[in-house]
């Protein structure tokens, strides 16, 4: 009588256990849902991902983009610079992300419904001389975004014409803002 007394309550124990894991499994997934920032006209859907808004100083900060052509044709050629997609960041006073391009006509196909991943990258310069110099050489030498404490506004913007005579541009961005404590 007592050994099933015993095993009864290890078999109670073992299910609360394994309810307790599931349930904490769960609120993880749910915290590794990233928020989704949205942008579109009748040709084109942006969206723009990233972990959370709220990080701590030295958290990895994640984030990249989509595009996606919707218009009515199998394709579209796009005329643009490199890249065609930026990631800005901007703290109040300063860009910590600027839109750097290299200045050469390029076109681009994309294909209706083809989803495109924009990976953020790190893009901007300084010289020695900044009195800045020793945040941006850190901030560049790490392939992870990292910010300091400070508030920030975030832009995915895309940057692109239709035409070859870039007289036809699109311009869709999205903007969020980001703390870091």
């Amino acid at each position: 009588m007592k050994r099933k007394k015993i095993l009864t309550l290890i078999l109670v124990l073992a299910i609360m256990l394994a309810g307790c894991s599931q349930a904490g499994a769960n609120l993880e997934a749910a915290d590794a849902e990233p928020m989704v920032f949205e942008a579109g006209d009748e040709n084109f859907a942006i969206k723009t991902y990233i972990n959370k808004l709220e990080f701590d100083e030295g958290e990895e900060i994640k984030l990249h983009s989509t595009i996606e052509y919707i218009g009515q044709n199998e394709s579209i050629a796009i005329w643009s610079g490199e890249p065609y997609f930026h990631h800005l960041i901007h703290d109040g006073d300063k860009y910590i992300n600027s839109d750097i391009v290299l200045g050469i006509l390029k076109e681009t196909v994309l294909k209706k419904g083809e989803v495109y991943t924009i990976p953020f990258s790190k893009s901007g310069g300084f010289t020695r001389e900044d009195p800045d110099a020793e945040f941006w050489e850190k901030y560049f030498s790490e392939k992870e975004l990292r910010l300091p404490t400070g508030d920030y506004t975030f832009t995915a913007v895309t940057d692109f014409c239709l035409d070859m005579d870039q007289e036809e541009k699109v311009t869709l961005r999205t903007e969020f803002k980001v703390k870091v404590k």
